[in-house]
């Protein structure tokens, strides 16, 4: 539990830089209140498709489940983000073969607004909309909106807790420990093999103030979908765009990296690419001088 905890701090950090002592105690406190956690689901739930159209959907009994609650305060479409959302269930249903059900619990002060905001941005998944808030009254979650959303194991106890859209750190730890050898319906794990196309690139000699952008190609050569989870560039002088969509096997995705240099000299700068592949993360590098 103790590594788990220091993962966990390590993906709030930026909170914590961010905070003062009593706010950091806070934050430190609620992580470790929660891990390990059961979330406990109020009997007789109805979900609902769009939060208007009822489903027969009962939970499934998978591996791992993700959870997010969202309550009355504030400004709904803002706290939601469910473009992010769409884009991270798509990432979690390829990485998992659609075996891991992401679940929205809303406890809204309009009905009519949520089911105008799932429609708008295509959410269909299982929507319980709590008008009585039982699942609040049982579980007491965290005030705080980033920390009302968990990733649970198979017995529905906190593994992770962090909205992981808000949070690149977060959402790579989602999406990693869903991935990794132990969970696995056909017993394997389910990463993929890659291969890159290039991974150093000499850039010669650039004048300073004068960005230069090379391309790298990541070609899928598992079997099932490769995802990019983050990009971490060894200095802010460098951009990185991919694409967030899931790479299909036998297809390939591209990495921008533009390269603006800062100072004058020799430089000798990296980008790693973290994602559900063998050998994760992929280094690739950028040397040359500036004039």
């Amino acid at each position: 539990m103790k590594n788990v905890l220091i993962t966990l701090f390590i993906g709030f950090g930026f909170l914590f830089l961010a905070c003062r002592d009593n706010q950091k105690t806070e934050i430190a406190g609620i992580v470790a209140g929660w891990q390990e956690r059961e979330v406990i689901f109020p009997e007789d739930i109805v979900f609902t498709r769009y939060g208007k159209d009822t489903l027969s959907y009962q939970i499934p009994a998978s591996g791992y489940k993700i959870l997010l609650y969202v309550d009355s305060t504030g400004c709904t479409g803002c706290k939601l983000q469910l473009h992010k959302w769409r884009e991270f269930i798509k990432e979690v249903d390829a990485l998992t073969g659609g075996s891991v059900p992401v679940l929205f619990i809303f406890h809204p002060r309009d009905r009519k607004e949520i089911s105008y905001l799932l429609r708008r941005d295509g959410i269909d998944i299982p929507v319980y909309i709590d008008i009585d808030d039982r699942t609040d009254k049982i579980n007491h979650f965290p005030s705080r909106q980033q920390f009302q959303c968990f990733l649970l194991d198979s017995d529905n106890k906190v593994v992770y807790i962090g909205n992981p859209v808000d949070n690149v750190r977060i959402k790579r730890m989602y999406l990693s420990h869903i991935s990794r050898e132990e969970y696995s319906t056909a017993g394997t794990a389910k990463k993929t093999r890659i291969e890159v196309g290039q991974t150093e690139f000499h850039l010669g000699t650039l004048q300073r103030g004068n960005p230069v952008t090379i391309t790298a190609t990541i070609r899928n050569t598992g079997d099932v979908p490769f995802i990019i989870f983050d990009t971490k560039a060894s200095c802010g002088c460098t951009d990185v765009l991919y694409d967030k969509e899931p790479v299909l096997p036998d297809a390939s995705t591209k990495i921008e990296i533009t390269y603006n240099a800062d100072d004058t000299g020799y430089f000798n700068k990296t980008v790693s690419v973290y994602g559900n592949a063998e050998g994760s993360p992929v280094v690739l590098r950028l040397k040359g001088n500036v004039e």
